[in-house]
């Protein structure tokens, strides 16, 4: 299997998950692992090392920010681009997680045309 087409998406939103696993997996040819909280997330990306981590800000016990930590603190995750999708229009956060070398940074309501795009660009 080719990592850089596996996509680990750590978000407990199920309804956007859904939306974003059928048109990453169906219509981009994606692999799409889906975890609903970041300490799964975290052992899942030193697990799988995906090309891609597709991240939430608002979690359940570790948030955005702290799972981007652990993944970017530790050597075997921390050349995984990092796409936060998240809720919060908040250049505070923004800045914070972009500083936390974050790929990038997009505020849901998520174009999927744009998230195509950007995870192109976060890949190449």
């Amino acid at each position: 299997m080719e990592h850089k087409k596996t996509i680990l998406m750590i978000d407990n939103d199920r309804a956007f998950t859904s939306l974003i696993n059928s048109f990453l997996g169906e219509k981009c040819g994606y692999e799409v692992k889906i975890v609903p909280d970041g300490y799964n997330g975290v052992s899942m990306a030193k697990k799988l090392t995906p090309g891609l981590v597709l991240l939430d800000v608002r979690m359940p016990a570790m948030n955005g920010l702290g799972i981007l930590e652990k993944l970017k603190s530790d050597k075997k995750t921390a050349s995984i681009p990092v796409i936060i999708l998240t809720g919060f229009d908040n250049e505070e956060i923004k800045n914070k997680a972009l500083s936390l070398k974050a790929a990038d940074y997009l505020v849901k309501p998520i174009d999927l045309e744009v998230l195509r795009e950007r995870i192109a660009a976060a890949l190449h």
